[in-house]
């Protein structure tokens, strides 16, 4: 590296002087970064080595003459002119100065800048540095987080399965429940196939339910015996004489028959004479028609209730037909169309629709 001729300092670059081959800052020369300089230029040191120009009013001294006398007013003249040259030197000696002290200060002053900017970029390092750092710790609390929650759902589903068990096998028992219901209520149903039900059969005060029903029986057309009958009995409870005026309802007559085909001949005895009445019956204490008597299979308690809805939704809908057969319920809308067997309720919502009673 060269040093500067102006400043001294070294330089890489700058301005090449034509005639001396020295380099110098562009500040230093005041020649603008870039620029060329011509042939002519010449740097400071060159500058002050070029002779001084004579005055042409100056004799030229002879040769052989060993002095020449001087003019005192030619004398007066050259020290003006040698004074002006100094005093130029002297001016551009201290515009070089001084631009060098500006230069110098403006050099300092980026420095000082420069050196705040690095401390500001390292105090923006730290920063991030601080920033990355609270950026990993909110990620590793973030990533806790979604643990937590992930372990909460895993909790929840759980939960909500161990829930759903439950409900699941409650509903699974209730349909237990309601099928075994309906399997104990048909085999009571089945211990019932030799009993059959008598209604409106006058009641008499110390009568003997066994002879009524024989004599019934007779007037059926259907031969029975004492022996035929197990056992026949009125069942409810007893109701007093009433008020003037008030019907007197006679309970109902159970008979459970020996055979079961004994039963079956009476009821399709009883369907043949559907109009018998108690006169009819030959009932001494009654003394008109009086309500018709009829005979019904004998049903559960479960059977009985079903089947009064069953004919309540058949009176309300206009279906023409509901029976019993062999302990089991049926309906039909009308003749020719199906007939439906009637088990459970959901037989009842299922035939008759979600607006049944």
């Amino acid at each position: 590296m060269v040093k500067c001729g102006a400043c001294g300092k070294y330089l890489k670059g700058g301005v090449v002087c034509p005639k001396c081959k020295s380099h110098s800052h562009n500040e230093c020369v005041m020649v603008p970064v870039g620029a060329q300089v011509d042939d002519s230029w010449r740097c400071a040191e060159c500058q002050n080595k070029v002779p001084k120009g004579r005055n042409p009013s100056t004799p030229v001294r002879v040769a052989g003459d060993s002095y020449v006398a001087q003019d005192p007013l030619m004398v007066q003249d050259e020290e003006p002119l040698a004074s002006d040259d100094a005093a130029s030197n002297i001016s551009a000696e201290f515009n070089v100065m001084e631009f060098q002290l500006s230069m110098r200060a403006l050099r300092e002053e980026l420095f000082k800048e420069l050196k705040f900017f690095k401390e500001e970029v390292h105090t923006l390092c730290s920063e991030l540095r601080e920033f990355r750092l609270e950026m990993a710790d909110f990620r590793v609390s973030l990533a806790g987080v979604n643990a937590r929650v992930d372990g909460f759902e895993q909790r929840l589903e759980a939960v909500e399965q161990r829930r759903a068990g439950p409900e699941v096998e409650v509903a699974e028992l209730e349909r237990t429940v309601a099928q075994l219901k309906i399997e104990l209520n048909e085999r009571d149903q089945e211990a019932l196939q030799s009993d059959l039900e008598i209604g409106h059969l006058p009641e008499e005060k110390g009568e003997s339910v066994l002879h009524a029903v024989t004599v019934l029986a007779a007037k059926l057309g259907v031969t029975l015996e004492a022996r035929d009958v197990v056992y026949a009995e009125r069942v409810g409870v007893t109701q007093g004489a009433g008020a003037e005026g008030e019907v007197r309802r006679e309970r109902r007559v159970v008979v459970r028959l020996a055979r079961r085909h004994l039963r079956d001949q009476l009821l399709q005895a009883a369907r043949v004479r559907r109009t018998l009445t108690a006169s009819d019956a030959g009932c001494a204490t009654a003394a008109v028609a009086g309500p018709r008597i009829f005979l019904n299979e004998r049903l559960t308690r479960a059977n009985r209730q079903l089947f009064h809805r069953v004919r309540e939704e058949c009176r309300k809908l206009q279906w023409r037909f509901s029976w019993t057969k062999r302990g089991r319920i049926y309906a039909r809308q009308a003749d020719g169309k199906q007939a439906y067997p009637i088990r459970s309720e959901a037989d009842l919502l299922r035939v008759f629709g979600s607006g049944s009673v």
